[in-house]
């Protein structure tokens, strides 16, 4: 074999196999990953109702979830740290999240109280419990380090039964406290408008499950098992189904919020600066309703898209295609869009932009006011 066919061999397999793999990296660079960790699992049943267990519950809402950001924002990646009736230790879960350099991490559970009357639903971020009932919450999720073999090494010495011990968490300083609770906030906004479920409130404490996680992470308890109506509830398709929209509404509010705010962060280059000075009303903030988003482009002419009034504007961004409806300068009118909307698509939700650049509804309403 001659020097020239040796150069041709390695040049078919740079082109067969590096390029693409170089190029799929550059896509993946920036996309955003959410790590979906359903609560307890094998060995560890988690709280017990009066027929079901927490691990069977949350496991269910957990995939569901999954499922509807697949199905609604195929640019969001999403990770499991279990799929199955499998037990997996409390530090490996934020492993996974580490691992894969996740933006989110969140923890769903089902929660129980000695009373049958405690229900509704509340969502935790780390830090130091306030209250002795959060310190109940985070003792009771952290007792299943007992049944990891050597869980003092990986714990550093914690003990789940002392109280003491919470004292760990009082001298830490949470980087992303600001974005989990903003997930928080917004998983119980959800849960309050949209499931109609009790909010008992965003709290803080010491959960081992999000110690150790270098993202934005949240922990959710859904409902109250130890309580017969909520236990059926959690049990029910319906329950389930709309426990597990209510999250993914608020993964995918969240999401919007940290898109729009790295975009507003991101410097403008020189020739972004000077068409920008040339611009007059394309600078206008305004509002639209985003419908839904695709990796292949569908066909408008039918229904639900042939149901709607006024033109659609599709935007192929990366490799999704995102339909947009129409085109208000306040917030009010994109209400009513978006109330209009929903009768054909009920995941229809508000956008803002500036000119040609996304920015946070938030931001656009405080412009325009």
């Amino acid at each position: 074999m001659n020097r020239l066919q040796k150069i041709s061999i390695i040049y078919v397999i740079f082109s067969m196999f590096i390029l693409p793999y170089a190029a799929h990296c550059a896509e993946d660079e920036d996309q955003f990953v959410v790590v979906l960790d359903a609560g307890h699992g094998g060995k560890d049943s988690g709280a017990r109702g009066s027929f079901s267990m927490e691990k069977d519950v949350v496991l269910d809402i957990t995939k569901q979830v999954g499922h509807y950001i697949q199905n609604h924002l195929p640019e969001i990646r999403v990770l499991y740290t279990r799929e199955d009736d499998s037990f997996v230790k409390l530090f490996k879960r934020a492993e996974i999240a580490n691992r894969n350099e996740a933006d989110l991490f969140v923890s769903i559970h089902a929660n129980a109280s000695p009373s049958n009357r405690a229900f509704g639903t509340e969502t935790f971020v780390m830090g130091l419990h306030k209250t002795e009932s959060n310190l109940e919450v985070a003792q009771k999720e952290n007792a299943v380090i007992t049944l990891e073999e050597n869980y003092e090494e990986h714990y550093e010495g914690y003990d789940p039964h002392s109280a003491e011990s919470y004292i760990i968490f009082s001298l830490m300083q949470n980087a992303f406290l600001e974005q989990s609770l903003r997930a928080a906030e917004l998983t119980q906004k959800e849960f309050r408008e949209r499931a109609r479920r009790k909010d008992r409130g965003v709290k803080q404490a010491g959960f081992l499950v999000l110690w150790k996680t270098t993202m934005p992470s949240i922990l959710i308890e859904t409902g109250f098992i130890s309580n017969s109506n909520e236990e059926a509830y959690l049990n029910s398709d319906q329950g389930k189904d709309y426990l597990a929209s209510a999250i993914f509404r608020a993964i995918r509010s969240y999401y919007e919020e940290m898109k729009a705010q790295k975009a507003e962060e991101r410097p403008q280059s020189e020739k972004q600066i000077a068409q920008s000075e040339t611009q007059n009303k394309s600078n206008d903030i305004y509002f639209m309703v985003q419908l839904t988003a695709s990796s292949q482009m569908a066909d408008t002419a039918k229904a639900p898209f042939s149901n709607l009034d006024d033109p659609l504007e599709i935007q192929k961004i990366g490799k999704y295609y995102k339909y947009f409806y129409g085109k208000v300068n306040n917030y009010k009118e994109a209400t009513k869009l978006q109330k209009h909307c929903k009768t054909h698509f009920p995941d229809a939700f508000i956008v803002a932009f500036e000119g040609d650049n996304p920015i946070s509804v938030q931001k656009a309403i405080k412009s325009v006011q």
